[in-house]
């Protein structure tokens, strides 16, 4: 009691748009990766991440305004789950069809 304990976390569901490299850890082809150049080439990060942009996607700015870390995507082995992690994909789709001969 007296004690305000706030706790900030993000979690990510979504596709390419919000991808943060899930898709490194996936075995699939390689449309549905970004973990080589151009990705990541002149962004702030000078090397692909994963993401399928060539730096930061929208959801690592609002993790920045919330006062958080990059969140990690949920395949990197070893992650730490205490700011919330991502667990968007590349190519992901709420119809089966989707990915459908992938």
């Amino acid at each position: 009691i007296g004690n305000d304990i706030t706790n900030n976390a993000l979690f990510i569901f979504g596709d390419s748009t919000v991808d943060s490299g899930n898709n490194n850890f996936i075995d699939t082809i390689p449309e549905n990766k970004a973990d080589y150049k151009p990705y990541g080439q002149n962004g702030v990060f000078h090397e692909p991440t994963g993401r399928f942009s060539d730096g930061r996607v929208i959801t690592d700015f609002i993790a920045e305004y919330a006062k958080l870390p990059l969140l990690p995507p949920f395949l990197e082995p070893s992650i730490d789950y205490s700011n919330g992690v991502n667990f968007a994909s590349g190519g992901a789709g709420v119809l089966a069809e989707t990915n459908q001969g992938l």
